[in-house]
């Protein structure tokens, strides 16, 4: 534990467990079954007068247990009450079957909410199933009683502790990316061919232009790597030129907390990385100035557009830079400091837990999920391992961040892009690889250094996934060493599926360009309040040999319209979806089905090779009950269009084809509609929509109708498809299953 968290809790009392009057064994709760982060809430915990009457809400209390010990800091959350959240003091016993807490709570203001004060609570829990907890508290909100009902669960441990690691020394400097006593060895690792060529896109980065304004301000980034090639080669004229250009960083800090929280971040990154080369009274400066900026994001602000929302990319890069700037300063004077490392950290973790699903994809697409990302959320999380050796990645949904991008990323050398869901159709870069590679699970690693040495690094285009300079000094101190790469399709599969957020993702190879990726998001939670939400459900993505089929529209204006569906009224486009079938196979073929309002989408996609072509993919739409007669189905994409009767052929520059046929309706209206980035084919017609699309370089495999009726069965080469309800069946699928 830290000084400054012993300071900061030198009121606290000490936790003590109270026999009682010998219960028998089995009404004594087992106090191993009180390990892990425990959540409690207390249902009407917290009240706030509206109209002159009080309004009660429902609090969250955080706790760390271990066995019969827990952490004496104790921590709540009230989305409904407001956005802050709130310390306290805990002591437990044990009679019998119950769990006894009392909670001293500081309630905090938020920058809209400005009641304040204390709740006490007495709380009594018992065991309900192994992770369950259920009883009753009473207690007090400034005086006035509050009492409810308890409901808990009990999760395995977050954090997992980094072996060997040593304690933070006293100014010890520099910390954040890598420790003082790594440096020999970094130095060593310079001479060396890799860290040569770091080094030189190290330089080429600080060529770049500064932006201290935009959306993204640089300056702080750029003083950091001006600090780090002073710390590598020893260089005092890189360490000055990292003042003025953190003084200028300073001076012009963000218009919004999105904006500055990039400003603070660099900063911080500077000021731990020049710590030993500049004088105490700059080091002071710009830890009095970090200090402010910290607190500020921390808080928030009630105007100037900020978002405190748990699944925003404003709420992950604002509290990103805290904690990240707030690990700079820990063990420096301000007892403070721990308090903001906490509250920063909460945050991050509720971003994890609710932005971000279990598999990596994030609730606000890809661009607003990936930008706080490699700038600040990936700083954050490398910093606390180093900092406290507690490793905030191996059991959360970070894990999956790279690996679900590997399996998304089509390219050659650094020449990559994916399939983009979400506002701004941009395609991740390399700098979240860069910037990632230190906090891989090591379970996960060998696939991710197999995609990285492949596009930036030695055997790709040498960049190392540098593109702003303070990225160089990750990708130098976290490249794994030792590390034997393999193809990603060994270490988790070409199938991967979120399951929280309803993402899947079908890939063939890990190859080239050539490679196929095929995606669905079926949009399974209900959308939160607060964040950008996507205004569909079950939009897919077809690329495959150098083609790009099925895409994203052009415009970022969350209109359905813009994506690959059928379209339904605009009041029902935005709701969730429900699965309703999935099968995967071992060569990255599968079927997905899903119903979203009274719309019933599957999708297929066939790799096996029987259908006579390297891709084959089945869609049935089907809308039960429409007011309206006429449906129109949409597809999107960047090839050249030509139209026929009841087919639609793509051609991409690369030669090769898609050739998609319409079973249903006999009579559909065909058309295209030209846009800057390519257009979008359109179908209409009465019945439901039967596609079957093949991609090939040379001539398309036939397509065969057997029988009629409602569910016909469809021949392609050696390839069987039938539709058994709302389900495609694919006998190769089938035989893969048996």
């Amino acid at each position: 534990m830290t000084n400054n968290k012993i300071l900061y809790l030198i009121t606290a009392s000490f936790l003590f467990w109270l026999g009682g009057s010998h219960p028998s064994p089995a009404e004594i709760i087992d106090p191993a079954m009180l390990s892990g982060d425990i959540r409690l809430t207390l249902k009407r915990g917290v009240w706030k007068t509206w109209e002159g009457e009080p309004v009660y809400q429902d609090i969250t209390l955080d706790l760390v247990c271990d066995a019969n010990e827990c952490d004496r800091e104790v921590w709540g959350f009230a989305p409904k009450f407001n956005q802050a959240d709130h310390q306290g003091i805990l002591q437990t016993s044990q009679r019998g079957r119950l769990w006894n807490l009392d909670v001293q709570m500081q309630i905090s203001p938020d920058p809209w909410q400005s009641l304040e004060g204390q709740a006490d609570y007495d709380i009594q829990v018992r065991l309900h199933d192994d992770n369950q907890l259920i009883g009753t508290y009473s207690g007090t909100l400034n005086d006035q009683p509050v009492k409810g009902e308890v409901q808990g669960i009990i999760r395995p441990h977050w954090s997992k502790p980094v072996a060997n690691h040593r304690p933070l020394r006293p100014q010890e400097h520099p910390r954040l990316i890598f420790r003082q006593d790594q440096l020999p060895q970094l130095r060593q690792q310079a001479k060396t061919p890799r860290g040569e060529a770091i080094l030189a896109q190290l330089e080429r980065s600080l060529d770049q232009p500064i932006y201290y304004d935009g959306y993204v301000p640089t300056g702080g980034y750029h003083a950091a790597g001006y600090c780090f090639l002073s710390l590598i080669q020893q260089d005092q004229t890189a360490a000055e030129t990292a003042w003025q250009i953190t003084v200028n960083s300073m001076n012009q800090p963000g218009r919004r907390l999105l904006e500055h929280s990039t400003v603070v971040a660099g900063v911080a990154l500077a000021y731990d990385l020049c710590y030993p080369a500049w004088n105490e009274e700059q080091v002071q400066q710009v830890a009095d100035w970090l200090a402010t900026q910290t607190a500020l994001l921390v808080k928030g602000t009630a105007g100037n557009g900020w978002n405190p929302n748990p699944a925003s990319n404003w709420n992950a890069r604002a509290r990103g830079a805290a904690g990240l700037a707030a690990l700079a300063l820990l063990e420096e004077g301000d007892v403070e400091t721990w308090r903001w490392l906490k509250v920063a950290e909460r945050n991050i973790k509720r971003y994890l837990t609710i932005g971000i699903g279990d598999r990596g994809f994030g609730s606000e697409g890809d661009h607003y999920s990936t930008e706080p990302w490699f700038l600040t959320v990936m700083p954050f999380l490398q910093a606390y391992q180093t900092v406290l050796g507690e490793d905030l990645v191996t059991r959360s949904h970070a894990a999956w961040f790279l690996p679900q991008y590997v399996t998304r990323m089509v390219g050659e050398d650094g020449e990559v892009a994916i399939p983009s869901y979400g506002r701004h159709r941009l395609s991740p870069t390399g700098s979240i690889f860069a910037v990632g590679l230190g906090i891989v699970p090591e379970r996960l690693l060998p696939g991710v250094m197999w995609f990285f040495n492949r596009h930036w690094g030695r055997n790709g285009d040498n960049s190392f996934g540098i593109e702003l300079p303070h990225e160089a000094a990750y990708v130098f101190a976290g490249y794994p060493q030792g590390v034997t790469p393999q193809n990603p399709a060994k270490v988790w599969g070409r199938v991967v599926v979120d399951a929280q957020k309803g993402f899947f993702t079908f890939r063939n190879q890990w190859r080239d360009e050539n490679d196929f990726v095929t995606s669905i998001f079926v949009k399974r939670e209900k959308p939160r309040g607060g964040h950008w939400s996507f205004p569909d459900a079950g939009s897919f993505r077809i690329w495959g040999l150098g083609g790009r089929w099925a895409t994203a529209g052009m415009a970022s204006d969350g209109k359905q319209r813009d994506e690959n569906v059928v379209l339904l009224p605009e009041k029902q486009a935005g709701k969730t979806a429900k699965l309703t079938g999935f099968q995967a196979s071992a060569d990255g073929s599968g079927m997905v089905s899903l119903q979203h309002q009274n719309w019933l989408r599957s999708l297929a996609v066939d790799y096996s090779g029987a259908s006579g072509v390297p891709g084959l993919f089945v869609l049935v739409d089907q809308v039960v009950d429409a007011a309206e007669p006429n449906q129109t189905w949409i597809m999107h994409t960047q090839e050249k269009v030509t139209i026929q009767g009841q087919q639609f052929t793509l051609e991409a520059e690369s030669g090769a084809t898609m050739q998609g046929t319409f079973i249903t309706p006999s009579d559909v209206n065909l058309e295209f509609i030209p846009s800057e980035t390519g257009g979008r084919i359109q179908a209409t017609g009465r019945d439901r929509f039967i596609v079957v699309m093949t991609v090939q370089s040379g001539t398309a495999s036939e397509v065969e109708v057997l029988g009629t009726g409602f569910n016909p069965q469809i021949q392609v080469e050696n390839q069987t498809i039938e539709i058994i309800e709302d389900k495609i069946v694919l006998k190769s699928l089938k035989e893969g299953a048996n």
